[in-house]
């Protein structure tokens, strides 16, 4: 998609001859005779430049930066100003300008000055998510493992690659679909360019149809200017539409259309916006239900799933265990400066021998309290104790399958004495040792439990 440029000059006859010069260049260009008019054109246009004209009555361009810095620190912003005004230039700098050129100047100059700029823009906009992409990127790799679906799963990604095909993933809360769709956009053709999540569910319609489509200035209460929607953002790279069972039939439908004729239109607005995205989309709902029952459109459903995949529940990757553990170890290790080092033999069984309904999810929150409580460089059971959740069920005194924190305790220090006096040949004092605990403490549980 062409850059879009905002020019702002009280000088009709210059406002002409830099737009032709300007769009001979590729550029979509906009113009505005005051600065009162430029800033009505940025509430209606999302822009990549703007070019302001210095002295100008009412709004100067100083003033127009001013306020355009008040909602936007990126976007790039050229001063023009007379050989006499460049002190108040160099004001403008300060205030975020990106660069000023000085009357007369030669077109070819504000050509080259705007194209600089551009890509400064565009390259703050990315560095906003560096940050968060980086910390990703352990995630990302760490989600495949060992597990011979999902190596079947990234093999079937990998075939598509270099194809603009939908894919649909499903699975349970917390397996990690967020991460594989993160993957699968940095397996394909399009991992130079943007990947957008945005979260179906979190949103009412008109605002998850703003993020989609972006909106007009007065489209909604609240839309004060023109904003791009994702799709539009997302130009040549992917969108990952995260629980898309919860979209509404109106979203639906814009949707498909969106994805059938590669056009979308802001929301108020009237003027079709060409896009180029590729689609990956996750739920943890069963959309075949769905749409048998009329809640999902099957069109937009066969749409979406043209490869459809299922990540496995943790309690069936119990061959990634140690690599997801000791991830989440690392992790936390690092953010409450812990030195955590190893489990038990009891907690990593423990751990081993947990439903995991919460999956992946789940796990990282147990570990966190586990690297949290640990008093040493080791996780023992006690450590996980703190989370009845991590315990598998078992049936209670009522039968229905309840189980109490005292039992699951119980249960978990029979399992981690009875491995470790194993490990140790029936050395009590080395049990002791790998258990974490004193000689004493292992003494009385092994009464108490009359082992």
């Amino acid at each position: 998609m062409p850059e879009k440029i905002l020019l702002v000059d009280d000088e009709q006859d210059l406002l002409v001859a830099l737009k032709r010069s300007l769009a001979r260049h590729g550029y979509v260009v906009h113009t505005a005779a005051t600065g009162a008019e430029g800033w009505q054109a940025l509430a209606e246009t999302a822009y990549d430049l703007v070019i302001s004209d210095l002295a100008m009555e009412p709004m100067s361009g100083l003033e127009l930066l001013r306020q355009i810095r008040a909602i936007d620190h990126i976007l790039p912003f050229i001063i023009m100003t007379g050989a006499g005004s460049i002190e108040t230039a160099v004001e403008a700098i300060k205030l975020g300008a990106y660069h000023y050129i000085t009357k007369p100047f030669k077109t070819q100059e504000l050509a080259l000055l705007a194209s600089r700029a551009i890509e400064h823009g565009q390259l703050h906009r990315k560095l906003e998510s560096f940050n968060l992409q980086s910390q990703e990127s352990d995630s990302e790799s760490m989600v495949i493992g060992n597990n011979a679906v999902m190596q079947q799963m990234m093999a079937v990604v990998e075939k598509v690659s270099d194809s603009d095909v939908s894919i649909l993933i499903q699975g349970e809360t917390g397996t990690g679909k967020s991460l594989f769709a993160k993957r699968i956009h940095n397996a394909s053709s399009r991992s130079g360019k943007p990947f957008f999540t945005i979260d179906c569910g979190a949103l009412s319609e008109n605002l998850l149809e703003s993020e989609l489509f972006g909106h007009v200035k007065g489209a909604f209460s609240g839309a004060v200017r023109a904003k791009r929607g994702l799709l539009e953002e997302a130009q040549g790279g992917t969108i990952f539409l995260d629980e898309i069972g919860e979209l509404t039939p109106t979203t639906q439908v814009k949707l498909l259309r969106a994805i059938q004729e590669k056009e979308i239109k802001p929301v108020g607005g009237n003027i079709p916006i060409s896009v180029d995205v590729r689609f990956l989309s996750a739920t943890s709902r069963n959309l075949d239900e769905a749409v048998e029952t009329g809640e999902f459109r099957k069109d937009l459903y066969y749409r979406l799933a043209v490869i459809p995949l299922r990540l496995p529940a943790l309690r069936h990757r119990q061959e990634d265990m140690v690599l997801f553990v000791g991830h989440f170890v690392r992790k936390f290790n690092a953010r409450y400066n812990k030195s955590v080092q190893s489990l038990t033999p009891g907690a990593m069984q423990t751990l081993m021998d947990s439903p995991w309904k919460g999956n992946i999810r789940e796990l990282e929150n147990v570990i966190e309290r586990a690297v949290l409580l640990a008093e040493g460089k080791t996780i023992s059971v006690e450590d996980l104790c703190a989370h009845p959740m991590c315990f598998p069920e078992t049936p209670g005194e009522d039968g229905q399958g309840a189980v109490s924190l005292k039992q699951a305790v119980e249960k978990a220090e029979i399992n981690a004495i009875r491995q470790a006096l194993t490990a140790a040949d029936g050395n009590r004092s080395k049990a002791a040792k790998i258990l974490g605990i004193g000689r004493r403490t292992l003494y009385d549980k092994i009464d108490a439990y009359n082992l």
